[in-house]
């Protein structure tokens, strides 16, 4: 082997371990960087439909996280909405977080914006939410969150039993410069059983920004089981 063969050579070798290096350096930052996570949330409510465009409903919902090994805490959720007229549609909501890490309230106001075209329907539903949160454990301590929420979803009625959708919603941070903390997107498929009972399963996706040091992404599959009642007064 001559000494330019040598020299190549030794080039070649040089390149190939920092390229090693650099690719190895590189997942490791990825994996410092990026977390992700695999959940399945099971929830089941009821709708009831009031006189003069009024609703209330309530939902219970169980997350289990850690790649579905995990059981995270219970959520109990109640809504009162107003249907204005077939374009707008005032909503109020409130949760209540039962954790591992402690106790969660949550209290939101928002308007909807529906339209409808054929078998297609557009909603756009800006949200302003408030929560508190008392920490128990290492934690202890309480905290407040504010986010504004604009969730954008379409709707296409499949048949008069399928409906399939898909959303997305930024969570603006009201106390940090509006900056988005995560989002929350979905799609998803509603079932009709019959008129008063739908299944609805979904996949969500939340890329969650709000950590400094990582990026944490939630890849969620849920079912929820919708019931609707319509009294009689």
């Amino acid at each position: 082997m001559t000494i330019q063969h040598t020299t190549i050579f030794i080039r070649v070798k040089a390149l190939v371990v920092t390229f090693i290096l650099l690719t190895n350096l590189y997942f490791v930052q990825a994996q410092t960087k990026d977390l992700n996570d695999i959940q399945t949330w099971y929830g089941a409510s009821l709708k009831i439909d009031l006189p003069h465009k009024w609703a209330v409903s309530t939902q219970y919902r169980l997350r289990i996280i850690d790649d579905a090994s995990y059981y995270k805490g219970s959520y109990i959720f109640g809504q009162i909405d107003k249907r204005l007229n077939q374009t707008f549609e005032l909503t109020s909501n409130y949760r209540l977080a039962l954790v591992d890490k402690g106790v969660f309230h949550r209290y939101a106001l928002g308007v909807d914006v529906r339209k409808e075209w054929r078998k297609w329907s557009i909603n756009f539903r800006p949200m302003v939410q408030y929560q508190t949160q008392t920490f128990e454990g290492n934690d202890e301590g309480t905290d407040t969150d504010a986010y504004l929420r604009p969730r954008l979803t379409g709707k296409y009625k499949v048949n008069r039993r399928w409906e399939t959708y898909l959303y997305v919603e930024p969570f603006l941070n009201l106390y940090n410069h509006e900056k988005i903390s995560w989002w929350q997107n979905s799609i998803g498929f509603k079932y009709a059983v019959n008129k008063r009972f739908k299944v609805n399963g979904y996949y969500l996706w939340q890329p969650d920004f709000s950590h400094k040091k990582y990026t944490y992404y939630n890849h969620i599959i849920g079912i929820d089981l919708e019931f609707t009642i319509k009294p009689r007064f």
